[in-house]
Protein backbone atom coordinates (compact mmCIF):
# COMPACT_ATOMS: atom_id res chain seq x y z
CA UNK A 1 0.00 0.00 0.00
CA UNK A 2 2.41 2.15 -1.40
CA UNK A 3 0.01 5.27 -2.58
CA UNK A 4 -2.73 6.97 -0.43
CA UNK A 5 -5.17 5.79 -3.06
CA UNK A 6 -4.24 2.22 -2.25
CA UNK A 7 -4.58 3.03 1.47
CA UNK A 8 -7.22 4.41 1.31
CA UNK A 9 -9.01 1.67 -1.16
CA UNK A 10 -8.09 -0.83 1.53
CA UNK A 11 -9.44 1.02 4.34
CA UNK A 12 -12.92 0.99 2.83
CA UNK A 13 -13.08 -2.55 2.05
CA UNK A 14 -12.73 -3.14 5.58
CA UNK A 15 -15.40 -1.09 6.71
CA UNK A 16 -17.54 -3.89 7.59
CA UNK A 17 -15.26 -5.19 10.53
CA UNK A 18 -13.71 -1.38 11.40
CA UNK A 19 -17.10 1.17 11.52
CA UNK A 20 -17.61 -0.98 15.35
CA UNK A 21 -14.31 0.47 16.02
CA UNK A 22 -13.64 3.50 14.50
CA UNK A 23 -16.72 5.46 13.44
CA UNK A 24 -18.67 5.69 10.03
CA UNK A 25 -16.25 6.35 6.90
CA UNK A 26 -15.64 6.21 3.42
CA UNK A 27 -13.38 7.22 0.66
CA UNK A 28 -14.82 11.28 0.98
CA UNK A 29 -15.04 11.43 4.43
CA UNK A 30 -11.25 9.98 4.34
CA UNK A 31 -10.08 12.97 1.99
CA UNK A 32 -12.02 15.78 3.80
CA UNK A 33 -9.89 14.30 7.37
CA UNK A 34 -6.76 14.44 5.32
CA UNK A 35 -7.39 18.00 4.19
CA UNK A 36 -8.64 19.31 7.51
CA UNK A 37 -5.37 18.18 9.06
CA UNK A 38 -2.79 18.53 6.79
CA UNK A 39 -4.25 21.48 4.46
CA UNK A 40 -4.11 19.12 1.08
CA UNK A 41 -4.39 15.48 1.39
CA UNK A 42 -1.93 15.51 -1.89
CA UNK A 43 1.11 16.66 0.73
CA UNK A 44 1.45 13.00 1.20
CA UNK A 45 2.93 12.93 -1.85
CA UNK A 46 3.57 15.92 -3.69
CA UNK A 47 4.35 19.09 -3.11
CA UNK A 48 1.81 22.07 -2.36
CA UNK A 49 1.81 25.73 -2.07
CA UNK A 50 5.45 25.25 -0.69
CA UNK A 51 4.97 22.02 1.77
CA UNK A 52 4.73 18.77 1.69
CA UNK A 53 4.55 15.65 5.23
CA UNK A 54 6.50 12.69 5.43
CA UNK A 55 5.13 10.08 7.27
CA UNK A 56 6.18 9.92 11.18
CA UNK A 57 7.25 6.21 10.55
CA UNK A 58 7.55 3.47 12.08
CA UNK A 59 4.91 4.04 14.81
CA UNK A 60 5.10 2.16 18.31
CA UNK A 61 1.72 2.18 19.41
CA UNK A 62 0.95 0.95 23.34
CA UNK A 63 -2.75 0.11 23.68
CA UNK A 64 -4.25 -1.04 26.99
CA UNK A 65 -6.81 -3.64 27.49
CA UNK A 66 -9.67 -2.05 28.51
CA UNK A 67 -11.39 -2.31 24.99
CA UNK A 68 -10.17 -2.51 21.52
CA UNK A 69 -11.16 1.12 20.38
CA UNK A 70 -7.76 2.60 21.12
CA UNK A 71 -5.93 -0.01 19.20
CA UNK A 72 -8.12 0.02 15.77
CA UNK A 73 -8.39 3.82 15.94
CA UNK A 74 -4.71 4.37 16.57
CA UNK A 75 -3.58 2.01 13.89
CA UNK A 76 -6.26 2.97 11.62
CA UNK A 77 -4.46 6.80 11.50
CA UNK A 78 -0.97 5.09 10.95
CA UNK A 79 -2.09 3.06 7.86
CA UNK A 80 -4.22 6.24 6.42
CA UNK A 81 -0.60 7.90 6.86
CA UNK A 82 1.46 5.58 5.35
CA UNK A 83 3.35 4.71 9.08
CA UNK A 84 4.44 1.00 9.28
CA UNK A 85 3.16 -0.01 13.04
CA UNK A 86 4.57 -2.14 15.75
CA UNK A 87 1.49 -2.51 18.23
CA UNK A 88 2.53 -3.18 21.73
CA UNK A 89 -0.98 -4.95 23.34
CA UNK A 90 -1.62 -5.61 26.58
CA UNK A 91 -0.13 -9.59 27.83
CA UNK A 92 -4.18 -10.55 28.21
CA UNK A 93 -4.22 -10.12 24.50
CA UNK A 94 -7.12 -8.33 21.99
CA UNK A 95 -8.93 -10.73 20.41
CA UNK A 96 -11.17 -8.68 18.47
CA UNK A 97 -8.25 -6.30 17.25
CA UNK A 98 -5.59 -9.39 16.69
CA UNK A 99 -8.09 -11.62 14.67
CA UNK A 100 -7.93 -8.73 12.29
CA UNK A 101 -4.93 -7.36 12.70
CA UNK A 102 -3.42 -10.71 11.69
CA UNK A 103 -4.31 -9.90 8.02
CA UNK A 104 -2.57 -6.87 7.44
CA UNK A 105 0.78 -6.81 5.80
CA UNK A 106 1.85 -3.37 7.49
CA UNK A 107 1.53 -4.47 11.45
CA UNK A 108 3.92 -6.31 13.81
CA UNK A 109 1.95 -7.15 16.88
CA UNK A 110 4.22 -8.31 20.36
CA UNK A 111 2.85 -8.91 23.60
CA UNK A 112 6.49 -8.00 25.04
CA UNK A 113 8.56 -5.66 23.55
CA UNK A 114 11.49 -6.63 21.63
CA UNK A 115 14.53 -4.73 21.96
CA UNK A 116 14.53 -3.76 18.15
CA UNK A 117 11.47 -1.42 18.92
CA UNK A 118 13.37 0.98 21.19
CA UNK A 119 13.72 3.48 18.39
CA UNK A 120 10.34 3.98 16.56
CA UNK A 121 9.99 7.68 15.00
CA UNK A 122 6.75 7.76 16.94
CA UNK A 123 5.16 6.10 19.64
CA UNK A 124 0.99 6.43 20.70
CA UNK A 125 1.11 5.34 24.28
CA UNK A 126 -2.16 4.84 25.86
CA UNK A 127 -2.25 3.78 29.78
CA UNK A 128 -2.07 5.13 33.18
CA UNK A 129 0.83 7.25 35.11
CA UNK A 130 3.20 4.21 35.60
CA UNK A 131 2.86 2.82 31.62
CA UNK A 132 3.80 6.19 30.69
CA UNK A 133 6.65 6.97 32.55
CA UNK A 134 8.10 3.46 31.76
CA UNK A 135 7.97 4.74 28.52
CA UNK A 136 9.56 7.81 28.85
CA UNK A 137 12.39 5.94 30.13
CA UNK A 138 12.54 2.99 27.55
CA UNK A 139 12.57 4.56 24.61
CA UNK A 140 14.95 6.59 22.42
CA UNK A 141 15.02 10.63 23.28
CA UNK A 142 14.42 10.87 19.66
CA UNK A 143 11.49 9.35 19.61
CA UNK A 144 8.47 11.41 19.31
CA UNK A 145 5.49 10.82 22.11
CA UNK A 146 2.13 11.30 21.98
CA UNK A 147 0.93 10.23 25.20
CA UNK A 148 -3.28 9.52 26.08
CA UNK A 149 -3.43 9.14 30.03
CA UNK A 150 -6.05 7.91 32.75
CA UNK A 151 -9.31 10.31 31.16
CA UNK A 152 -12.71 10.32 32.74
CA UNK A 153 -16.25 11.78 31.21
CA UNK A 154 -18.98 13.08 32.60
CA UNK A 155 -23.04 14.54 32.30
CA UNK A 156 -24.22 18.03 32.69
CA UNK A 157 -27.85 18.11 33.06
CA UNK A 158 -29.57 21.40 32.92
CA UNK A 159 -32.65 20.47 31.75
CA UNK A 160 -34.80 17.14 31.61
CA UNK A 161 -36.37 15.13 28.86
CA UNK A 162 -38.53 12.08 28.25
CA UNK A 163 -36.03 9.68 27.27
CA UNK A 164 -32.82 11.26 28.60
CA UNK A 165 -32.00 9.00 31.38
CA UNK A 166 -32.38 5.98 28.80
CA UNK A 167 -29.85 7.93 26.98
CA UNK A 168 -27.68 8.49 29.59
CA UNK A 169 -27.96 4.58 30.48
CA UNK A 170 -26.15 4.17 26.66
CA UNK A 171 -23.28 6.03 27.64
CA UNK A 172 -22.33 4.80 30.70
CA UNK A 173 -23.13 0.82 30.06
CA UNK A 174 -21.92 0.63 26.14
CA UNK A 175 -18.47 -0.96 26.78
CA UNK A 176 -18.80 -1.69 30.32
CA UNK A 177 -17.35 1.46 31.25
CA UNK A 178 -14.39 0.80 30.18
CA UNK A 179 -13.22 3.39 27.68
CA UNK A 180 -12.49 7.33 28.47
CA UNK A 181 -15.96 8.04 27.10
CA UNK A 182 -17.52 6.19 29.64
CA UNK A 183 -19.52 8.77 31.55
CA UNK A 184 -18.86 7.90 35.29
CA UNK A 185 -20.21 11.54 37.13
CA UNK A 186 -23.58 13.38 36.30
CA UNK A 187 -23.65 16.71 37.18
CA UNK A 188 -28.16 17.60 38.00
CA UNK A 189 -29.66 21.16 37.96
CA UNK A 190 -32.82 21.03 39.77
CA UNK A 191 -34.20 17.99 41.63
CA UNK A 192 -30.95 15.48 41.93
CA UNK A 193 -33.07 12.75 44.09
CA UNK A 194 -35.54 12.44 41.39
CA UNK A 195 -33.15 12.33 38.56
CA UNK A 196 -31.36 9.45 40.09
CA UNK A 197 -34.86 7.57 40.68
CA UNK A 198 -35.35 7.52 36.64
CA UNK A 199 -31.53 6.63 35.84
CA UNK A 200 -31.90 3.68 38.34
CA UNK A 201 -34.42 2.59 36.56
CA UNK A 202 -32.84 3.12 32.72
CA UNK A 203 -29.88 1.21 34.44
CA UNK A 204 -31.80 -1.39 35.19
CA UNK A 205 -33.76 -1.67 32.10
CA UNK A 206 -30.19 -2.10 30.23
CA UNK A 207 -30.00 -5.60 31.74
CA UNK A 208 -26.64 -7.25 31.76
CA UNK A 209 -23.46 -5.14 30.79
CA UNK A 210 -22.29 -6.28 27.21
CA UNK A 211 -18.84 -6.74 29.31
CA UNK A 212 -19.06 -8.33 32.63
CA UNK A 213 -17.07 -7.02 35.68
CA UNK A 214 -14.03 -8.49 36.07
CA UNK A 215 -13.14 -9.41 39.62
CA UNK A 216 -11.15 -6.03 40.43
CA UNK A 217 -13.69 -4.46 38.86
CA UNK A 218 -16.93 -6.19 41.08
CA UNK A 219 -14.35 -5.77 44.21
CA UNK A 220 -13.92 -2.06 43.54
CA UNK A 221 -17.56 -1.37 43.31
CA UNK A 222 -18.40 -3.23 46.78
CA UNK A 223 -15.99 -1.26 48.53
CA UNK A 224 -17.70 1.79 46.95
CA UNK A 225 -20.82 0.56 48.05
CA UNK A 226 -19.80 -0.11 51.43
CA UNK A 227 -18.54 3.33 51.98
CA UNK A 228 -21.37 4.71 50.92
CA UNK A 229 -23.86 2.67 53.26
CA UNK A 230 -21.27 3.94 55.87
CA UNK A 231 -21.43 7.73 55.07
CA UNK A 232 -25.23 6.65 54.49
CA UNK A 233 -25.56 5.49 58.42
CA UNK A 234 -23.17 8.09 59.79
CA UNK A 235 -26.02 11.42 58.19
CA UNK A 236 -24.08 12.07 55.21
CA UNK A 237 -26.88 13.55 52.85
CA UNK A 238 -26.21 10.62 50.21
CA UNK A 239 -28.27 8.08 48.64
CA UNK A 240 -27.71 4.61 46.93
CA UNK A 241 -29.48 2.67 44.28
CA UNK A 242 -27.95 -0.81 43.12
CA UNK A 243 -28.71 -3.49 41.01
CA UNK A 244 -29.99 -6.47 43.19
CA UNK A 245 -27.26 -9.66 43.58
CA UNK A 246 -25.03 -8.01 41.45
CA UNK A 247 -22.31 -5.45 40.85
CA UNK A 248 -23.69 -4.47 37.00
CA UNK A 249 -25.36 -0.98 37.87
CA UNK A 250 -24.57 1.44 41.06
CA UNK A 251 -26.02 4.83 41.46
CA UNK A 252 -25.04 7.26 44.30
CA UNK A 253 -26.57 10.53 44.81
CA UNK A 254 -23.89 12.90 47.23
CA UNK A 255 -25.74 16.46 47.33
CA UNK A 256 -22.16 17.56 49.37
CA UNK A 257 -19.22 16.60 46.93
CA UNK A 258 -19.46 17.81 43.56
CA UNK A 259 -15.64 17.29 42.95
CA UNK A 260 -15.45 15.35 39.46
CA UNK A 261 -13.89 11.89 40.07
CA UNK A 262 -13.88 8.61 38.54
CA UNK A 263 -15.12 5.30 40.02
CA UNK A 264 -14.71 1.76 39.86
CA UNK A 265 -16.60 0.95 36.67
CA UNK A 266 -19.15 -1.38 36.12
CA UNK A 267 -21.94 0.88 35.79
CA UNK A 268 -20.83 2.73 38.74
CA UNK A 269 -21.54 6.56 38.51
CA UNK A 270 -21.95 9.63 41.13
CA UNK A 271 -24.65 11.84 40.89
CA UNK A 272 -23.94 15.56 42.27
CA UNK A 273 -26.04 18.98 42.21
CA UNK A 274 -24.50 21.10 39.46
CA UNK A 275 -22.31 23.82 40.44
CA UNK A 276 -23.14 27.56 40.32
CA UNK A 277 -20.09 28.03 38.26
CA UNK A 278 -18.40 25.57 36.26
CA UNK A 279 -14.80 25.91 37.08
CA UNK A 280 -12.00 24.19 38.33
CA UNK A 281 -12.48 25.22 41.69
CA UNK A 282 -15.80 23.85 41.95
CA UNK A 283 -15.31 20.76 40.44
CA UNK A 284 -11.72 19.76 41.69
CA UNK A 285 -8.30 19.15 40.56
CA UNK A 286 -9.51 16.07 38.30
CA UNK A 287 -11.28 18.67 35.71
CA UNK A 288 -8.37 18.85 33.60
CA UNK A 289 -8.08 14.87 32.89
CA UNK A 290 -12.41 15.67 31.98
CA UNK A 291 -12.20 14.25 28.09
CA UNK A 292 -16.10 14.54 26.85
CA UNK A 293 -18.68 16.52 28.35
CA UNK A 294 -22.18 15.18 27.36
CA UNK A 295 -24.52 18.71 27.66
CA UNK A 296 -28.18 18.82 28.21
CA UNK A 297 -29.58 20.50 26.24
CA UNK A 298 -26.63 21.49 23.76
CA UNK A 299 -28.04 25.08 24.12
CA UNK A 300 -26.39 25.11 27.43
CA UNK A 301 -22.34 24.22 26.08
CA UNK A 302 -21.69 27.77 26.88
CA UNK A 303 -22.03 27.34 30.52
CA UNK A 304 -19.26 24.75 30.13
CA UNK A 305 -16.59 27.60 29.22
CA UNK A 306 -14.32 27.84 32.02
CA UNK A 307 -13.22 24.15 32.06
CA UNK A 308 -12.89 23.72 28.26
CA UNK A 309 -13.61 20.36 27.76
CA UNK A 310 -12.26 18.82 24.49
CA UNK A 311 -15.18 17.10 23.19
CA UNK A 312 -18.88 17.91 24.05
CA UNK A 313 -22.07 16.03 22.75
CA UNK A 314 -25.81 15.14 23.42
CA UNK A 315 -26.62 12.65 25.20
CA UNK A 316 -26.56 8.83 24.04
CA UNK A 317 -23.15 10.15 21.72
CA UNK A 318 -20.43 10.17 24.13
CA UNK A 319 -19.23 6.31 22.55
CA UNK A 320 -19.37 7.84 19.21
CA UNK A 321 -17.10 10.88 18.71
CA UNK A 322 -16.92 10.17 14.63
CA UNK A 323 -13.87 9.23 13.06
CA UNK A 324 -12.18 13.01 12.95
CA UNK A 325 -12.86 13.77 16.50
CA UNK A 326 -9.21 15.23 18.12
CA UNK A 327 -8.39 12.53 20.94
CA UNK A 328 -7.37 15.05 24.18
CA UNK A 329 -7.82 17.78 22.26
CA UNK A 330 -4.83 17.09 19.72
CA UNK A 331 -5.06 16.32 15.85
CA UNK A 332 -3.99 12.99 15.43
CA UNK A 333 -3.19 12.59 11.75
CA UNK A 334 -1.12 15.72 12.33
CA UNK A 335 1.20 14.00 14.96
CA UNK A 336 2.29 11.26 12.60
CA UNK A 337 4.02 13.53 9.78
CA UNK A 338 6.77 15.61 9.55
CA UNK A 339 6.57 18.92 7.62
CA UNK A 340 9.06 19.93 4.80
CA UNK A 341 9.01 23.05 3.43
CA UNK A 342 10.03 24.34 -0.04
CA UNK A 343 11.65 28.54 -0.11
Amino acid sequence: MKTLQERIAFLVSQREILEAWIGAYDEKSLIRWLDEELGDHRRLEQWCDGSKVVPRSPVLHVVSGNTPHAAFQSVFRAILIGCESWVKIPSGGLPEFGEWAASVPSLQIRRKLPETWKKPETAVIYGGAETIAFFRDWLSPETRIIEHGPKLSAAFVFRDRPGLAADLAEDIMRHGQRGCLSVQMIYVEGDGEAFCEKLAAALEAWGRPSLSPSLSEAGGVRNERELSRFRIANGDDLRMWESEGSAHWTVVWDARNTSLRSGPGSGFVRVAPMPQDLTRESMGPETPFLSTAVVEPLTETDRLEAISPPRICAAGESQEPGISWHPDGEMPLAGLVRWRDLG
